[in-house]
């Protein structure tokens, strides 16, 4: 996929080398691909683009920078929620993500059906893609976590906090 009009521009779907940074812009190709795939417009795809472009310069999140980007979410000192959603959002498992599973799998969080959302928390909170389950651990610190989250951006949480509330609703 082209990225730019310029020949030989790094494609962000598919990485970019390093020491490169990514075309400032998307090729429309890829953009209308993008919008086709994740029902995003072409304006948010271009703002998730702008975005990664400079948390990402070279194509590329490693674990540990996306962990970083997670702390404006209040997800710093615990990494549980950070590390399954990259273990997710990493399809192709080399361990870093590229612009195209970064835009994928946030659009389902912004443009996904309900089971599409469901199916991506669970994936996520069972630490695999397709897991056939999650454990009551798993899900005491994914609540941990979310409560954790919410009390940073806007008010300590009214949601589950003893374990048998937790414990109640798994």
């Amino acid at each position: 996929l082209a990225c730019s009009s310029k020949a030989g521009a790094a494609s962000p779907s598919r990485g970019a080398v390093r020491g490169r940074r990514l075309p400032k812009r998307l090729g429309r190709e890829q953009l209308e691909e993008l919008s086709e795939q994740t029902k995003l417009t072409h304006k948010e795809v271009r703002a998730l683009y702008s975005r990664f472009r400079r948390l990402a310069p070279n194509g590329f999140l490693d674990k540990e920078q996306f962990r970083n980007t997670m702390g404006v979410l209040g997800l710093t000192d615990d990494t549980f929620l950070p590390d399954r959603m990259f273990k997710i959002f990493d399809v192709d498992g080399d361990e870093k993500l590229s612009f195209k599973e970064f835009a994928t799998s946030l659009a389902v969080m912004i443009r996904g059906t309900e089971e599409e959302k469901l199916k991506l928390s669970f994936d996520m909170t069972a630490g695999a893609r397709g897991a056939a389950g999650i454990s009551l651990d798993d899900f005491h610190r994914l609540i941990n976590a979310c409560n954790s989250m919410m009390s940073s951006l806007v008010a300590p949480s009214h949601g589950p906090s003893t374990k048998e509330d937790v414990d109640r609703l798994f």
